[in-house]
């Protein structure tokens, strides 16, 4: 028989202080994970998601800071506006990609400032050979036209959310090539859709060979390359570095990374959350420059060390280049080089060379 003094009350209450104890345990957990977790786990999809590609690969470091910038987007937002993040190159080319973004199956995209040229003319007046001396130079520019090239993706149906960079563009060759003769002849790597490339090419007799880019290493271990021209970051991740014995020391050219939104997406965000989006997306391309400023100059330095021999043109030769690329831009249609932008640009930048007592 089972009386009031040996009931399983007192097991009852040991279970239920085992539980109370788990529970404590628990609100312990959360709480301290709140405060190292630095955002939120949103489950629930966004009431806003926009499907973003970049150009960053699959589980690189360049694709966490886009991870990181979707997570305080959401926080930021309570939820409401978020990315759905494809990697580098899974949606095709930036022509294919940005065909899906025109009919509207993505709805924001990172471009290279160089197939962005093809919506917005005004911003291949940044991708001028020579241009450019430093990043400093690049930074204050852009600041200064951000507004002008803004205006001009407006114009065609597009929202600037943001400016990175694939860096300064070096000139890489299979032999030494210093003065403006050294070029006649060469088989220099071209593209399709590259007119002030071309124009520069036409002046100094080179022999263009028409190549994709995924094919550019082979042609040059088979000798079809002789120069090719790229990032140091790019050339090292692509192996294109073991098959060049140059690189000059001259940057020749700048290329950014545009990311940019549909207008008819943008325009279901809310004020507040439009300020938002812009705001964090400008800081994270921000942490991306940042990044690949570091690794281009840190693949150039490993490219040298592992025997890639420096080129070092004289200042009167690249007088000469220079001379060379004006006879070249004369010839490019204003059309596809505005020279009130250009003037614009040079002007930002020679102010800019005075204030620091410095000439072109």
């Amino acid at each position: 028989m089972i009386t009031l003094e040996s009931s399983p009350r007192p097991a009852n209450k040991r279970h239920f202080g085992i539980i109370r104890s788990r529970v404590f345990a628990l609100g312990i957990f959360l709480f301290f994970f709140a405060l190292v977790c630095p955002f939120p786990l949103h489950s629930a999809q966004p009431q806003h998601e926009i499907k973003l590609a970049t150009m960053a690969p699959e589980n690189s470091s360049l694709m966490k800071i886009f991870q990181e910038m979707n997570g305080e987007l959401l926080q930021e937002t309570g939820g409401r506006v978020g990315f759905k993040l494809f990697s580098g190159f899974s949606l095709g080319d930036e022509r294919d990609v940005f065909r899906k973004l025109r009919i509207g199956l993505i709805h924001a995209a990172a471009f290279s400032s160089t197939f962005l040229s093809n919506i917005n003319p005004d911003l291949r007046t940044l991708q001028v050979p020579f241009l450019f001396n430093n990043y400093q130079e690049v930074d204050y520019v852009l600041d200064k036209m951000v507004g002008d090239f803004d205006q001009g993706f407006a114009k065609s149906g597009y929202q600037i959310l943001g400016w990175s960079e694939i860096g300064f563009i070096y000139v890489m060759t299979t032999v030494p090539v210093s003065k403006v003769e050294d070029w006649k002849g060469k088989k220099v790597w071209s593209t399709t859709n590259a007119p002030m490339a071309n124009a520069v090419f036409a002046k100094a007799e080179v022999s263009p060979v028409n190549v994709g880019a995924p094919d550019v290493l082979v042609a040059l271990q088979t000798n079809l390359l002789e120069a090719v021209y790229n990032s140091p970051y790019y050339a090292l991740v692509t192996q294109w570095y073991t098959r060049i014995k140059y690189i000059t020391d001259v940057p020749l050219s700048y290329v950014g990374i545009g990311l940019i939104i549909s207008s008819k997406t943008f325009s279901r965000l809310s004020p507040q959350d439009k300020e938002t989006t812009i705001r964090v997306c400008k800081k994270y391309l921000r942490l991306l420059t940042e990044k690949t400023r570091k690794d281009n100059q840190q693949a150039l330095e490993l490219m040298f060390k592992r025997g890639v021999k420096r080129i070092t043109i004289e200042p009167n030769e690249l007088n000469r280049f220079k001379e060379l690329l004006d006879q070249a831009t004369a010839d490019i249609d204003p059309k596809v080089l505005p020279r009130d932008t250009l003037q614009k640009v040079t002007k930002t930048l020679d102010d800019y060379r005075a204030s620091k007592g410095e000439t072109k």
